[in-house]
């Protein structure tokens, strides 16, 4: 009874996802090209619905390729009785606007690199993070880069850095129920970790160009908006890795890696 409520949230979350399902059982196996010109939706949500649908076993992606799977006929015929009076469609502005606030656009070209290209590309920019962070001083306590003291002992940032990577599988593994832990959803955790890295960078190219008034609000700001990018296309990453809704995992990311970040930065320096 709760697996057929989970499927069921799924497609009613989004009414574009039914059409997709319907659109598959009238033609056959279709290019997602074909689709997207047929619903006239951006190419990032629709590559998302069809992460999602994939991730519920509704469909099968082969390369360019999809096709319904006898789950996901079942599921729509048990659909088009709730369906029946018509789901309003939502207004393409706000979709857009929550497209681009859970940075999906940019998630789904990540995907496009491949998982290999991707963890390739994602280790050399925290590397170079890393490395720019270790010149200038810096240590990695969870999500937020401080200043290195007596108060924060050698090779935190790498203890950081494997947690990150462990809350995130456990999250996925236990608080999200998906069991299937590939190359793909490694090398979006590790591609989430981005965000976050480019912090010590950017300070070291702008500090000698900036007066201390505005470069300290520039770095609250960097220590604030970075950390939550970085959640956010790890939400999203895990939303399209297990076919849960994104609030799920943004929820149990925000609590588990952001409040202990914040509570370890006042516990030390404040």
């Amino acid at each position: 009874m709760s697996r057929d409520f989970d499927d069921f949230s799924v497609i009613l979350l989004r009414p574009r996802r039914v059409q997709i399902l319907r659109l598959l059982i009238s033609q056959g196996t279709m290019k997602i090209s074909d689709i997207r010109k047929l619903l006239n939706a951006p190419a990032s949500s629709l590559y998302y619905d069809i992460e999602i649908l994939k991730a519920n076993g509704l469909i099968i992606k082969d390369g360019p390729y999809v096709k319904i799977t006898s789950k996901g006929r079942a599921l729509i015929e048990k659909a088009d009785g709730i369906l029946a009076q018509g789901p309003r469609k939502p207004g393409a502005k706000s979709e857009e606007l929550t497209n681009i606030l859970l940075m999906r656009p940019l998630t789904i070209n990540m995907y496009r690199l491949g998982p290999n290209a991707l963890l390739i590309y994602s280790t050399i920019i925290i590397v170079l993070g890393l490395v720019m962070a270790f010149m200038q001083g810096y240590e990695l306590l969870l999500l937020i880069f401080v200043e290195s003291n007596y108060l924060v002992p050698v090779g935190i940032t790498t203890v950081s850095i494997l947690a990150y990577l462990g809350i995130a599988l456990f999250i996925y593994r236990y608080l999200l129920s998906s069991e299937i832990i590939d190359l793909k959803l490694l090398s979006g955790i590790l591609a989430s970790l981005i965000p976050m890295s480019l912090y010590p960078t950017i300070m070291t190219l702008i500090t000698p160009w900036v007066a201390p008034l505005p470069l300290s609000i520039i770095d609250a700001l960097l220590k604030a908006l970075l950390p939550l990018a970085s959640l956010i296309v790890l939400a999203t990453v895990l939303s399209m890795t297990s076919g849960k809704p994104v609030e799920y995992s943004l929820l149990f990311e925000t609590i588990f890696l952001l409040i202990p970040s914040v509570i370890i930065y006042i516990a030390l320096f404040k």
